[in-house]
């Protein structure tokens, strides 16, 4: 007679291991769980023995797994969301989790002030927001939806939130008068701010100048910190049009010039699992309708866009 299959690890020991991994602190899945850490401990214990397997190499003062934990871990994730999802799909108060990644520049300039409105679209879901420069999150399942800068065509499945263009940036007091000037002069006579990805060359190459006529006096990495010093005066910045204009409207920066160099676009991806669980997805959709663009006109840029062709 053929043996039983062993049957599954209590459910208390399945969701004391999840919630310590998803915490990754002992005290947060105490606070949550609402268990004595000894009890914690035993779960653990137990949920090793049921499976064979040895999931932690140590749970204090940091979580790590081993391979096989961290596998698990995915699997008790996976089967923790779907419950949930089924609850929330139920609309009698239950919450679920959807986890969005994206990178530092874009979760502050154009997620963070989209939050209020996210919230208000997908009633009953908790929002888990990262910030991160690498799509190994979504590869590992560690979140449900990445917001990348890229073009489309790397990335299969993609969804396109917006096609970015570069515009030159100055305070809203200097900006008429910037206006009335050629770029070529502006660029040989003004003090330049730079984003290290975004260099001052492409437009200078647009222009049909050999080289930039005079060096950036500030060269940054971070774009929060280079539009700070384009509101303070201390130069012009060639900047992301759209992702920057709840900032530009916050600290009175406008465009000086109808001028638009094409760039990347902005899209959203979707890991494997998210794209089976209908919570996500109607996030995904939530954000994509708070990404259509806002007309020129009502945040201070010119509507008239010169556009140039790309490099």
């Amino acid at each position: 007679m053929s043996t039983p299959p062993a049957p599954l690890p209590p459910l208390h020991a399945l969701a004391a291991f999840e919630a310590l991994v998803r915490h990754g602190s002992v005290a947060r899945a105490l606070s949550e769980l609402g268990v004595s850490r000894a009890a914690l401990t035993g779960s653990l214990a137990l949920l090793e023995a049921r499976t064979g397997m040895q999931l932690l190499i140590r749970h204090s003062p940091t979580v790590e797994l081993t391979d096989e934990g961290l596998a698990y871990y995915h699997a008790a994730a996976a089967f923790a969301r779907g419950a949930a999802d089924w609850l929330h799909g139920l609309g009698s108060g239950f919450a679920t989790e959807v986890r969005i990644a994206a990178s530092p520049g874009v979760a502050r300039l154009w997620l963070a002030p989209k939050l209020d409105a996210l919230r208000a679209a997908c009633p009953g879901v908790a929002l888990t927001l990262s910030a991160s420069e690498s799509l190994s999150d979504l590869d590992r399942s560690e979140c449900d939806i990445a917001i990348r800068y890229c073009h489309p065509a790397d990335h299969e499945d993609s969804r396109i939130l917006w096609q970015e263009t570069l515009g030159v940036l100055a305070p809203a007091s200097r900006a008429l008068a910037l206006g009335l000037r050629a770029l070529p002069e502006l660029l040989a006579s003004e003090p330049l701010i730079e984003h290290a990805f975004l260099p001052w060359t492409r437009l200078a190459r647009q222009l049909g100048l050999a080289e930039l006529p005079r060096q950036p006096v500030l060269v940054c990495h971070d774009l929060y910190a280079a539009l700070l010093a384009c509101a303070r005066g201390d130069g012009l910045a060639l900047m992301p049009v759209q992702l920057t204009q709840d900032f530009c409207a916050r600290h009175g920066l406008k465009t000086v010039h109808p001028l638009r160099l094409p760039d990347k676009s902005y899209v959203l991806l979707v890991s494997a699992r998210g794209q089976a669980r209908p919570v996500v997805q109607a996030c995904a959709d939530a954000l994509a309708a708070l990404a259509q663009p806002v007309a020129e006109s009502d945040t201070g840029l010119p509507q008239s866009a010169q556009d140039l062709p790309p490099d």
